[in-house]
């Protein structure tokens, strides 16, 4: 992590302290207005708070399925109906790490969180508009959705407690292999009943939970894949909310909250070439569609790297695959196992394939794993006409054919010759040989 990004996190956690309270004079005031009112209502402030209800939590998101199954049957009109942290939790079903996994209990912490989250983000809402914390509307920029956006993951960061797994891995080390699937899904930060104590998450199941509470806060908030990296977007260029129509990246995979530029993901924490960007689809937000698929090659690399199930993994990047055809990261997934697959076989039966392929069989999966189907097809491959001993002696024939045509050609030309194959090139002549014509050399000239 840059020193310049980690200043603009110290900034951000300052500003947006949970602890923060007004200044007391001004809360005196309000205290004292307060005394007066009750004082001034009496009996009638009494039965205006018997009729009272309270303030009820958001709403959950309908949930639709209940099965992995069923989802991969779905429709994309149907998934867009589906709760993304449903999606995500059916998507970790019978995976190692997710054996007690309850996800109607996931699901109500999630509803929690967002009522949590809902309450702390009206109360501190003044500090846009309230002249006394010009610094922190600045710092906004006077956007509500960015004040909305950082507060989700302020409070679920430092009020609820939902935090990073381990430390961050540095962009020039290689990703570590999973071990459970809570690193790759959001049951790993909800698997205790204090999320403070429970597995954590990374940055392919945080974003998950903070856009999964904030869309049960009518957030207009999506997914975005980079290299090796997921974040979340605000996109409410169109909101009938005037308040929320922006867009920008927020990122909080780790602890803090940032805002950055598409063209930061290039390098962060991953680089990435433009021609990788295009061929992966990376750096737009998702469809309900294209989440489904994100999930599902999380699963395979559950199933790859923990289970080694490559027949499971090969199955699970295939859907993927299907569900975002526009994207090259699955096909290479299924290139990559089905290339492990292929070496297995041949590893469990050399002769067999060599006596159906031939020694070609060894060269029958590249370096990268994928497999070599010219040399080790599902057929072997025929030998060409000319390379039969059919082939052969034909051509044999054919060659003499066309001596014989040829001694017969060069006997009617030339009668009385004797006709025998000569071979070309230049030779010396032998007796009998016609001498051929020289011209006479010119005399020297005398004196």
């Amino acid at each position: 992590m840059s020193g310049k990004r980690a200043k603009r996190l110290r900034a951000a956690a300052k500003i947006t302290a949970g602890t923060s309270e007004r200044p007391w004079p001004r809360i005196a005031n309000y205290l004292l207005v307060f005394a007066l009112g009750a004082v001034l209502g009496g009996g009638t402030a009494l039965l205006a708070s018997a009729k009272s209800t309270p303030a009820e939590p958001p709403a959950p998101i309908a949930q639709n399925s209940r099965s992995l199954e069923h989802l991969l049957a779905m429709t994309p009109e149907q998934l867009a109906k589906v709760d993304i942290a449903e999606m995500n939790l059916l998507c970790a079903t019978g995976l190692p790490g997710a054996e007690d996994m309850d996800i109607d209990k996931c699901l109500a912490k999630l509803d929690k969180g967002a009522g949590r989250v809902k309450a702390v983000t009206e109360r501190h809402l003044y500090r846009l508009t309230d002249p006394g914390y010009k610094e922190h509307a600045e710092h906004y920029k006077h956007s509500e959705a960015r004040f909305r956006a950082e507060w989700l993951m302020s409070v679920l960061q430092k009020d609820i407690g939902l935090h990073y797994h381990t430390g961050l891995v540095r962009p020039d080390e290689p990703a570590p292999a999973p071990k459970t699937s809570k690193e790759h899904f959001i049951h790993g930060l909800m698997d205790n009943d204090d999320p403070r104590k429970a597995f954590g998450g990374n940055c392919v199941s945080l974003p998950v939970t903070y856009v999964a509470v904030g869309r049960r806060l009518g957030y207009p908030v999506k997914l975005v894949c980079s290299k090796e990296h997921t974040f979340c977007r605000w996109e409410g260029a169109d909101h009938p909310n005037a308040k929320w129509r922006d867009r920008f990246n927020f990122d909080g995979a780790g602890n803090g909250f940032s805002i950055d530029p598409d063209e930061f993901y290039l390098s962060w924490p991953r680089k990435s070439t433009p021609e990788q960007v295009e061929l992966c689809d990376w750096l737009k937000s998702l469809t309900p569609q294209q989440e489904l698929a994100t999930f599902v090659a999380h699963r395979g690399h559950v199933l790859a790297k923990v289970t080694k199930d490559l027949p499971g993994a090969l199955v699970a990047f295939s859907h993927a695959a299907r569900l975002w055809p526009t994207s090259r990261s699955p096909l290479q997934e299924v290139a990559e196992t089905f290339g492990q697959l292929w070496k297995l076989e041949l590893a469990a039966h050399p002769e067999t394939y060599r006596k159906l392929y031939g020694p070609q069989v060894q060269r029958g999966a590249s370096r990268r794993g994928s497999p070599d189907f010219v040399a080790a097809g599902r057929s072997p491959r025929k030998a060409a006409w000319w390379q039969t001993e059919a082939g052969r002696a034909a051509n044999l024939a054919e060659v003499e054919r066309t001596n014989e045509i040829n001694r017969r050609n060069l006997q009617r030309m030339m009668p009385g010759q004797p006709q025998q194959h000569q071979p070309y090139g230049p030779q010396a002549p032998r007796q009998g040989d016609p001498t051929p014509h020289q011209p006479q050399a010119p005399a020297r000239p005398t004196r």
